[in-house]
């Protein structure tokens, strides 16, 4: 039975592009309230702006996950179509837990940029790893390291990024008061 040893350096890309590809899924929390700032970042009327036009994941607090579009928001109520049934929806405000919007544009730059600092570092370590008497001497090594890994990290980068996309999350908050209210204290 024969054994065959993994070089490396294949080791090292395989440990880069694992990494670039895990590591690209970025995000962002924002806080909506009814008030706005100083309370929250958003207030429900620039909820409105951000929404428009744009498909959403809503989730409420009870666990359940929608995908939306055509979400329109108030200070106590809030409505969508269901991307799945084409049905309207309304539902208090107080039920919301956040709503997330993905970009798969800026998701796909912040990939880009994780892969190629990983991938650029992977062509050092690899490059400055070998015996530095070649053609191009160790520097060259270096160099076509950083240009070799580091164009694959790019590239696992983007493709990653693109594909989970940056999520920008906006949570709801209510008061305490208003939960009281709602629960019949």
């Amino acid at each position: 039975m024969k054994h065959y040893r993994i070089p490396r350096w294949l080791k090292l890309i395989a440990l880069l592009s694992g990494l670039a590809a895990f590591s690209t899924g970025c995000s962002s929390t924002y806080t909506v309230s009814s008030t706005g700032k100083p309370d929250a970042e958003f207030s429900h009327q620039e909820m409105i702006e951000e929404l428009a036009g744009r498909d959403v994941t809503i989730e409420l607090k009870d666990g359940i996950s929608i995908l939306a579009k055509e979400v329109k928001i108030s200070n106590d109520s809030a409505s969508w179509v269901d991307v799945s049934t084409t049905e309207r929806t309304n539902v208090a405000t107080s039920v919301i837990k956040k709503i997330v919007i993905k970009s798969h544009g800026i998701g796909a730059l912040e990939g880009m940029g994780i892969g190629i600092l990983i991938g650029g570092t992977g062509g050092i370590i690899l490059g400055s790893s070998g015996s530095g008497g070649g053609t191009f001497g160790r520097e060259g090594a270096i160099a076509m390291g950083v240009i070799v890994v580091g164009g694959a990290g790019l590239v696992v980068g983007l493709i990653s990024g693109a594909t989970i996309g940056h999520s920008y999350e906006y949570e709801y908050q209510t008061t305490e008061q208003n939960d009281s209210l709602q629960n019949g204290k």
